[in-house]
């Protein structure tokens, strides 16, 4: 039997072709001897089924063949319609095609599951053993083909010790019922946090909250929790589920989802305002499906696995939930992967990497705030989520108040069902207020008199606020005799300044270096800074308020998923009063102690060179405006220096379709995405010169062959327009200088592939990308 192999952990993108004399079902892993190496490769088709028609096997000659030495599991744990789904990923993105069989796997997969081989046959007397135990018996391989012994992963053998748990506290009654009971402040700090956190320890809520034992055992004799000898992932109470009353259009949109036969494979838009409920719509989905299979739950950042979690608990008790992503131990890792592969999670969470465990049964995936970049893999494999999930004969539901361009056109154009939530379910969107900073006097460098007088309202009301600021760190040095400004050695950046460490960093290559005192142009120790960053705004609104606590949140100081939550805490939990932060504050954070929000550094963003900016500055508007009043009617103060421009107004506005049409009419008549497919192709060299021959070399390659294979009815084979060769608007960075070429096309696999061919004949660094965040 001839198959075709996707080889492991490689830059190939064609597959290659392999003799076999017995039985592999597709997506199995194997061994293959090939060029000379032994390999690990997936199984991903046969001389009778493959995930493209050209790769049917029926023209090579068997010279051209590789050899099968080996299966390592006996069994697939990949469908054939996730293979190919996998395949058309490569097929579109042209990464290597078996590095997107490798994602759906746990790294160090076999570290963790033992190989076993049993005797099925009352003829054959062998017991459970070790796989590499039963290839010492002579004619081993006889025995399996001939169907005497199972061959069979152990997924418990090598599975990891947990470690030993402490005392675990649920809560035993709604957040309803709670809201009638008197509690003391100690006990009230306790229960928000088990209504945010679900079931945790004794000792970590101590720890988390600094409150004494007695406040949790308090609560257990009110018999508002109770308190069980450990916690399990997997290990539910009868509690009874916590419901809300559906709004009309809320009914009307789930109705309409549930009226589609599951098996119709139907892909749905749910769109509306942050704070009108989608995540109630998508709950009761979840529970209608449930009964016919397993469910995905994505989410953008991993930051938001916890409270998605929390909420699915509350609602679904008696299910098994769980949590998928990189910052999970590897051996957590493979138990959450085998448990997935059994059947054994009903709802999987986790960011796009969950995407690719093949969970068992699975029939419904909900893809939470789908607009958001964290649903483009940046790094090879390239992929965008959205192409993944619609080739997989599943129901998915996108949401978000901002959805990506395209999903919103397909949904006008009804390729996939659009569903409108019009309001907020029981509150007003926030109150806008557009601050001309050329009119307006400024208290800080960065804060305007208006916000600061909002801020201290808010305060006085015992709120909390949110100041958005567009970047990390301090700000940029600049020479007040000269106006040099200290870049990256590596790259063509400025680097910032941060307060925290007295140093500079360059935020492409991540080098650092001392703030000299003396100016290396002029010689003058007289430096000013530039720009507002979110270290800066947290040391201005420290010097207006010092008698309240700021915080402040961006990559620097929340590294890890456990940091981030710990601060988000604080601010729920009124610890925080203000908070300076990036833009990882405007993802899905839902705290009804935030009245305010301020947003002082935003024109940079809808100036900067890329045709998806003004876009993606709207979407972020929209989506940190929602942060405020989700309890009550909060406000919005938005300072620019352009306070006309349609980013600013349509977002002050809320009107998110009034931007979409706009933006698709100019889209349209430049032949941008969702019109047309973008492809960059970037080169780099450390020499700048060799950069730049190559890339003009390659370019006018390019456009020779497109003239010679120009169709006669004047449609474009590749590309419907090539801008470039030019500088990328980081010129250089790790000390690389860097050209690229933008191509539009409505052939992305045929220009791909040629650009392949071509630069297979250039050494030097390359990178293809189709429709990548920043065009």
């Amino acid at each position: 039997m001839i198959y075709i192999v996707a080889l492991s952990n490689s830059s190939q993108i064609e597959p290659v072709f392999c003799e076999y004399n017995g039985h592999i079902e597709i997506g199995e892993r194997v061994l293959l001897q090939h060029k000379g190496k032994k390999v690990l490769g997936y199984v991903i088709g046969n001389q009778e089924w493959a995930p493209c028609d050209e790769f049917l096997p029926n023209q090579k000659s068997s010279s051209e063949y590789s050899k099968i030495v080996e299966r390592m599991d006996y069994i697939s744990f990949l469908e054939k319609s996730r293979v190919k789904a996998l395949y058309g990923l490569a097929n579109f993105y042209f990464s290597g095609l078996g590095k997107y069989f490798d994602i759906s796997f746990p790294n160090k997969f076999d570290d963790y599951f033992s190989l076993f081989v049993e005797s099925v046959s009352p003829f054959v007397n062998i017991e459970k053993m070790p796989y590499e135990e039963f290839k010492k018996i002579k004619n081993y391989k006889e025995y399996i083909n001939n169907g005497l012994v199972k061959v069979y992963r152990d997924f418990e053998t090598k599975k990891p010790r947990p470690r030993k748990r402490g005392e675990c506290v649920y809560l035993k009654i709604s957040s309803i019922e709670l809201s009638k009971l008197k509690l003391t402040v100690s006990q009230s700090t306790v229960v928000n946090y088990l209504l945010f956190k679900g079931p945790t320890e004794v000792e970590q809520i101590i720890e988390d909250l600094d409150v004494k034992k007695d406040v949790v055992v308090q609560l257990k004799n009110k018999g508002i929790i109770e308190i069980l000898e450990q916690c399990s992932d997997f290990e539910t109470l009868n509690i009874k589920p916590q419901r809300v009353i559906l709004s009309d259009e809320q009914k009307s949109i789930v109705d309409k989802i549930l009226s589609y036969d599951f098996r119709k494979e139907k892909k749905h838009l749910v769109f509306g305002p942050t704070g009108s409920g989608k995540t109630e719509v998508y709950l009761e989905v979840i529970e209608k499906y449930l009964p016919f299979g397993n469910v995905l739950y994505l989410v953008p950042e991993v930051s938001l696995t916890e409270q998605t979690i929390a909420r699915l608990r509350k609602r679904f008790p008696d299910l098994s939930i769980a949590v998928y992503h990189s910052y999970l131990t590897e051996s957590k890792r493979v138990e959450i992967w085998a448990k997935a592969v059994k059947g054994e999670i009903n709802i999987l969470v986790g960011p796009r990497s969950a995407a690719f465990v093949p969970l068992k049964n699975l029939n419904l995936a909900i893809v939470d705030e789908e607009h958001d970049e964290g649903y483009y893999n940046n790094s090879e494999p390239f992929y965008e989520i959205h192409t993944f999930l619609n080739a997989l004969p599943i129901t998915v539901v996108y949401g978000s108040a901002t959805p990506s361009l395209e999903s919103y056109k397909k949904a006008k154009d009804g390729e996939y069902v659009f569903h409108k939530l019009t309001k907020r379910y029981n509150v007003e969107l926030p109150e806008v207020e557009i601050v001309d900073m050329n009119k307006t006097k400024k208290v800080t460098f960065s804060i305007s008199e208006i916000l600061y007088n909002n801020l201290s309202k808010v305060l006085e009301a015992d709120k909390s606020a949110i100041i958005f600021t567009r970047r990390k760190g301090f700000s940029r040095v600049q020479c007040a005799v000269c106006g040099y400004i200290v870049k990256c050695e590596h790259c063509d950046v400025a680097m910032t300044y941060h307060l925290d460490s007295n140093n500079l960093k360059c935020h492409i290559c991540g080098s650092e270096k001392e703030l000299s005192l003396n100016c290396p142009n002029c010689g003058s120790n007289m430096f000013i800074d530039r720009g507002t960053g979110s270290e800066k705004v947290e040391k201005e609104l420290q010097q207006l308020f010092p008698s309240r606590n700021i915080g402040r949140i961006d990559a620097e100081i929340a590294d890890t998923p456990e940091k981030l939550k710990k601060l988000l805490d604080y601010l729920r939990e009124g610890k925080i009063d203000i908070v300076a932060g990036t833009k990882m504050i405007t993802k899905g954070l839902d705290i009804y102690r935030i009245a305010l929000i301020g947003v002082v550094d935003v024109d940079a963003l809808i100036s900067y060179p890329d045709i998806n900016a003004p876009l993606r500055t709207f979407q972020l508007l929209v989506q940190v405006i929602g942060r405020a009043g989700r309890n009550e009617k909060g406000k919005a103060i938005i300072q620019t220096y352009k306070p006309t421009d349609p980013v600013i107004t349509f977002a002050s506005n809320q009107d998110v379709e009034g931007f979409y049409e706009r933006e698709l009419e100019i889209r349209k008549q430049l032949n941008y995405p969702p019109f047309a497919s973008v492809v960059v192709l970037t080169y780099a060299n450390l020499n700048q010169e060799i950069a730049r021959e190559t890339i003009d070399t390659v370019a006018d390659e390019i456009e020779n062959i497109e003239k010679k294979e120009k169709k006669v009815q004047e449609v474009y084979k590749y590309y419907l327009e090539l801008l470039g060769p030019s500088e990328h608007p980081i010129f250089k960075a790790n000390n690389k200088y860097r050209y690229q070429i933008f191509f539009k096309t409505n052939n992305v696999p045929e220009l791909v592939r040629l650009l392949k061919k071509i630069i297979s004949n250039y050494s030097g660094e390359w990178i293809i990308k189709v429709n990548p965040n920043e065009i």
